[in-house]
């Protein structure tokens, strides 16, 4: 055989080295009693190529960088992503023909519903006395020569529109640029974020910041993508020679209008993206990267058509191998409207201050949400999704159950200074004076919060959890079409959670979508679920009349807010106009501070504003909410 016998240790027992002798003697016959290693060899061929270890199939044959580079080669061409080869007849080889193993390949490929299926074989030849597939490409298909390739063909349709209310697009291509941030890369951190703090970005700094400390310093960050023009006018200048900033320009869907409920588009060489959309997208695609974009990925990108075939050098076509027609892209049609979409930002902008906050606004006889914007506009869509105590606003809920145990708007109930619940004492926001004289209708306008916690006891504790949910909807699960948070009303577990809860404290959460729910249901006297996508939820909340009990009584109670009450602001704008102010106590490092509310109607349009460390809503929301409506 050539070889040389091993040395073997003294260590090894005796027992090894006879069977290892053995084996060797066995090889030193002659050529009728040497083995047929052929049909090994092949199989071992193919279990290494069904492995994925591509070095190893190839270290089988006899030119295994050729092989490896064409067993990877056919493999993305293809898209596989599992295979199993199965084989099939062997046959031994005669003359200077090769011995042959035949097998069949059933592929899953990416993007392909069906598998493929192909039959074809594995030649084997013996050199340098040993047994060696032969490499040649028609092993992977019998019809791929040596010269020809696998070409993969794919349309993607066009991207569908998303569209407004009245079925014009909201987002159209256009050249974008979309920036993002290399931490390790950043040289000038104070400079940079000084840059980034140009309202041109709409960056939220602080929380940027956060994501940086948190980040894989060699992770990129995306940051905002621009339209091109804005880029080049003057967001290139302003981050000139700073460095850990990356550009990557494209021509993406964009809008202006709405932008962060519309969403973004992406690249498909974003991983995560790349798993929400159809499985026959690539890393060469344009896939939803936020909001609606997003959500309806698969729906606004359609299916690819993919043609798979066999070509020759000349680029002649062999065989057809895969063959799928694709689907054609669809709109998306929304509630929103321009017009009140861009009123509802330029109003947020206009007196906030640089708070953050948030609007919502509704059409109150439908539910749909005909616009919504935060400040700043980007990052998480707080409007939707925020977790906020809802304060005074709730009282419109807390009112409701209060009437249906018997209490009238023309009841005498007091307002006190404060007041004491176990030890806990309550109070009014300052500014609002005793009203010993006071009606129930007085304390709605004036919120006084002495005055509801005082009446507490003609409900139950689960008496809010039932109402806010059968009446208005609040924690039920919502489908907008986008992620919404639908608020929380815990059953009361204590008398002086009972009383927090009655003046929207405690446990109870809202975004301010609930809220604008609320005003809406109070205004049109019926809840409708809101909603964004109304062709594609089809299992909304069911619709349903306000108790009729109550119904025309917290629309009174909020008109007298804007006449008599907290909300004098909104005076003098036309229409049946209500509202109901709040301010909303939370703990932020050992500190109480509170946020701003505001929810109002004005017809057949109901809206909710939170701004943020606002000192009260009177004087943080309703400014917006006027603005707005003005």
């Amino acid at each position: 055989m050539g070889s040389k016998m091993r040395r073997i240790p003294s260590a090894v027992p005796l027992v090894l080295s006879v069977v290892v002798v053995a084996a060797l003697t066995s090889c030193s016959g002659g050529d009728d009693e040497k083995k047929d290693t052929s049909e090994t060899t092949a199989r071992n061929f193919l279990t290494a190529w069904q492995s994925g270890d591509l070095p190893k199939a190839a270290s089988f044959t006899d030119n295994p960088t050729t092989a490896q580079a064409g067993l990877d080669t056919t493999g993305k061409q293809l898209g596989i992503v599992k295979a199993e080869y199965k084989p099939g007849t062997y046959t031994k080889g005669k003359d200077n023909a090769p011995a042959t193993l035949t097998y069949s390949a059933t592929l899953t490929l990416k993007g392909v519903t069906d598998p493929l299926k192909i039959e074809s074989t594995v030649p084997v030849v013996t050199a340098n006395g040993k047994s060696t597939v032969h490499w040649t490409q028609s092993i992977v298909h019998p019809q791929l020569a040596d010269t020809g390739k696998i070409k993969r063909d794919r349309t993607l349709p066009k991207r569908g529109e998303i569209l407004d209310r009245s079925g014009k697009a909201l987002a159209t291509s256009t050249p974008v640029v979309a920036l993002s941030l290399w931490p390790a890369k950043i040289t000038n951190a104070d400079a940079l974020y000084a840059a980034l703090a140009d309202p041109l970005f709409d960056l939220d700094i602080p929380k940027l910041k956060s994501r940086v400390a948190a980040a894989d310093p060699n992770q990129s960050l995306p940051l905002v993508t621009l339209r091109k023009e804005k880029w080049d006018g003057n967001g290139q200048l302003k981050l000139a020679g700073l460095g850990g900033i990356q550009v990557k320009e494209s021509t993406q869907q964009a809008s202006d209008v709405a932008k962060q409920i519309v969403g973004t588009v992406g690249s498909g060489d974003n991983a995560d993206l790349l798993k929400n959309a159809d499985p026959s997208a690539s890393s060469a695609d344009s896939v939803g990267a936020s909001g609606l974009q997003y959500r309806y990925e698969k729906k606004l990108a359609g299916v690819a058509a993919l043609k798979i075939s066999i070509v020759d050098a000349a680029g002649a076509e062999r065989a057809t191998l895969v063959d799928v027609k694709g689907k054609p892209s669809e709109p998306l049609k929304t509630t929103l409207d321009p017009s009140t979409q861009k009123r509802a930002e330029e109003a947020l902008k206009s007196v906030t201050g640089g708070n953050n906050a948030s609007i919502v606004v509704l059409d109150a006889k439908t539910g749909g949400i005909l616009g919504a914007a935060n400040t700043p506009a980007n990052g998480d869509n707080r409007a939707f999704t925020g977790r906020y105590p809802p304060g005074s606003t709730f009282k419109t809920v807390s009112s409701g159950a209060l009437l249906r145990a018997g209490l009238k708007p023309s009841d005498k109930v007091p307002c006190e200074n404060t007041l004491v619940v176990n030890g806990q004492t309550f109070k009014n926001y300052d500014g609002l004076q005793p009203m010993p004289n006071a009606l129930f209708q007085e304390d709605f306008a004036q919120s006084c919060n002495t005055a509801f916690i005082g009446n507490r006891s003609k409900i139950d504790n689960d008496t809010l959890n039932k109402l806010a949910g059968e009446q208005f909807g609040i924690g039920a699960k919502w489908d907008v079409g986008t992620v919404t948070f639908d608020g929380s009303v815990p059953p009361a577990n204590s008398e002086n959670d009972k009383a927090a809860s009655m003046i929207g404290q405690g446990r109870v959460l809202a975004s301010p979508l609930v809220m604008a729910s609320v005003a809406a249901t109070i205004a049109s006297g019926k809840f409708n679920q809101p909603v964004l996508a109304p062709d594609d939820v089809p299992g909304r909340v069911p619709s349903h009349d306000l108790d009729p009990a109550i119904a025309g009584q917290l629309k009174s109670l909020m008109q007298g807010v804007v006449a008599n009450g907290s909300g004098k602001m909104l005076q003098g704008i036309p229409g049946t106009v209500g509202a109901k102010t709040g301010t909303a106590e939370f703990d932020e490092k050992g500190e109480t501070l509170t946020h701003g509310w505001m929810i109002a109607f004005k017809d057949d349009v109901a809206i909710a504003v939170l701004v943020e460390k606002g000192k009260s809503g009177g004087s943080a929301a309703g400014p917006v909410v006027k603005a707005f409506f003005g």
